[in-house]
């Protein structure tokens, strides 16, 4: 117990706010560190990721004056920050592909996905990461439980969706499934490359996705003659 002289006496010294580690009295003294909230915790996640930088959820806490836990209770898990940082890099990545490709129908949709896919691996904190730890990165890159796979494939299914709602395609199979196939395979052969070092093999990819959509079109046209395209054969 600390004692105060007053008066002559010693009596009890009665403790203040300002003496503990509160995250308002750190504010207090150090009025530039950044807010602590999680999505002030998922922008300095974010910026170091950016920056090529290990993403420690210890050095996370310390960075914004708060403690482990709390940022477990913020972002769940490494893993499912990472979602988020990966998601805020590939959602507007994929919106860019789709209004910088012209055309439409399958051609359309091969030209969104080549574009896709060589902005994100044109990203070198993206090749930094998988290079560093292969074996984690592509766990989380290559898993379709988790949260960005689920993301991206919805939103190329509604890509597919979209075209084909427009009259430009004929699914036989859902939408979803195409896009699921697209993006695991997509996946597995563009970052296998960039971990063996090899150049992404951005084509093998864009002749799967064509090979895809053009079968399926043609089972289509098989399952209902009465909407395919008229020969342009004459009769001898």
């Amino acid at each position: 117990m600390r004692l105060k002289k007053q008066n002559g006496r010693y009596i009890p010294a009665l403790k203040t706010t300002t003496e503990k580690n509160t995250p308002l009295a750190m504010a207090l003294v150090d009025r530039s560190r950044p807010q602590a909230t999680p999505l002030q915790a998922f922008k300095v996640a974010r910026k170091w990721w950016m920056e090529k930088k290990h993403i420690s959820i210890g050095e996370l806490a310390n960075e914004l004056g708060v403690s482990r836990g709390t940022i477990y209770r913020w972002v769940g898990s490494k893993e499912l920050l990472l979602d988020e940082i990966f998601w805020s890099l590939l959602r507007p990545a994929f919106e860019k592909a789709i209004h910088a490709t012209p055309g439409q129908g399958i051609d359309h949709i091969v030209g969104v996905h080549r574009h896709f896919m060589t902005q994100i691996l044109s990203s070198p904190p993206l090749e930094h990461f998988i290079k560093e730890d292969p074996n984690y990165s592509l766990r989380i890159l290559t898993n379709l439980s988790s949260g960005v796979s689920k993301r991206i494939v919805k939103t190329a299914a509604a890509h597919l969706r979209e075209q084909e709602a427009l009259g430009h395609i004929r699914l036989l199979s859902p939408a979803e499934k195409l896009a699921e196939i697209f993006i695991l395979a997509n996946q597995a052969i563009l970052y296998s490359d960039v971990i063996s070092g090899r150049s992404p093999a951005i084509d093998k990819a864009c002749s799967l996705i064509r090979m895809l959509l053009t079968s399926s079109e043609s089972l289509g046209n098989q399952a209902n003659p009465k909407n395919s395209p008229p020969s342009s054969s004459t009769p001898e």
